[in-house]
Formats: structure tokens, sequence, C-alpha cells
């Protein structure tokens, strides 16, 4: 699996939320801040692959996000032409960020536990989600396959059968 890298606020374009795979876990990082864009630290977690039963992205509004967005864009319009300009000019940019952060795409990951994990990315980075998502499908398949009693027993069976065939045919 290859490390995807995303932004998770137009604010805080610099801060990069980070997915990777490294031997048999999955390994998130997530930047945090406080009213969205003063950075403060960042949100790790390792997930064992053997412990993840799902993984789905998918699109969602946040409704009050985007009416504070607008209400706080239609304000800042309202200061920019004003006596409070420079006030405007601070509160535009955070409405219109909120407004946009309000669509995101959600990578949400189901533990056998039951847990869920939800990774937030922004609606321009909806591809890295969706391959993100893939990925990791691709870890529990495969980790699926390493258990399989079934298929592992099946290709014994088969090597042996080959063996003594083989054996039969050279006398």
């Amino acid at each position: 699996m290859q490390t995807i890298k995303f932004m998770t606020s137009l604010l805080t374009f610099y801060m990069k939320g980070e997915i990777k795979h490294e031997q048999n876990a999955i390994k998130l990082k997530s930047p945090n801040t406080i009213l969205g864009f003063i950075p403060l630290g960042a949100q790790k977690a390792t997930l064992p692959v053997p412990q993840i039963a799902s993984v789905d992205a998918s699109f969602r509004l946040l409704l009050p996000t985007l009416l504070a967005g607008l209400f706080m864009c239609i304000v800042g319009l309202g200061m920019l032409f004003s006596t409070a300009f420079l006030w405007g000019l601070i509160v535009l940019p955070i409405g219109a960020s909120n407004v946009i952060n309000a669509f995101q795409t959600a990578l949400v990951i189901t533990m056998t536990s039951g847990e869920e994990r939800v990774i937030f990315f922004l609606v321009f980075e909806k591809e890295k989600a969706e391959t993100a998502e893939q990925q990791i499908n691709t870890l529990i398949s495969q980790r699926y396959d390493d258990t399989n009693t079934r298929i592992h027993t099946e290709n014994a069976a088969a090597q042996i059968v080959g063996a003594i065939s083989e054996l039969k045919n050279n006398q």
C-alpha cells in the first residue's frame, strides 16, 4: 500500500493527514486544530489489519457547518463594506472555508469489535479516499486468503497429487 497524504481543511492546507501500511498494520495520522485553523498537534492511530472488518468511503454534508459558513460569509461581506473592513477580511475566509469543509468525504474503517474510525477528506480529495478504501480492502482480502485453510489444503493436496503423478510417469 502506498502512503496517502491528504488535506483535512482549506485553512490548514499545509497540515496533511496520512494513511500508510507498515508490516501488518494501518497507521493513521490526522492533524488537530482549534477553531478549524489553529494547529494543535496530531491524532495518531495504529490499526492491526486482522482487526479491520470493513472499509467504506461515503459523501456527507454537514448542514450546521454549511449554514454557519454561509452566515459568516454574509457577515464578513457586510463588514467589508463598513468600518470593520479588517474584521471582514478575517471573517469572510473563515466562513468560505466552513462552506467548503461542510462537503466531506468520510472514510469509515469498521473494526471487528464494532468500533468505527472515521477519517475526513476535503471534497476535492475524494479520489484519495477511494484509493485508500480500495487499498485497505485489498489488504483485508489478502488477510482472508492467508488464513483460509480450505485454499491451503487444496493447494497442498494438488502438490501431493502432482508429485505422485510425476513419480508414476518417471517409472
